[in-house]
């Protein structure tokens, strides 16, 4: 089984997550239910966080 390189592992998962924010973010501002679209506002809140402590990982990383 071939080795991922650390970094690309997390610039790639950096990626993703700052899509789902995105995407997230989007649907939460289109869906006219209140209650669907709190759940989304959170899912973004959430991957932000994950992005954020991706993107601090990736900096430390020399």
């Amino acid at each position: 089984m071939e080795t991922l390189d650390v970094k690309t592992a997390l610039r790639s998962t950096l990626t993703q997550k700052q899509e789902l924010v995105r995407d997230y973010q989007t649907f939460a501002s289109q869906i006219n239910n209140p209650e669907v679209s709190k759940m989304y506002r959170h899912f973004a809140e959430s991957e932000a966080l994950h992005a954020t402590k991706i993107k601090e990982t990736l900096d430390s990383i020399h």
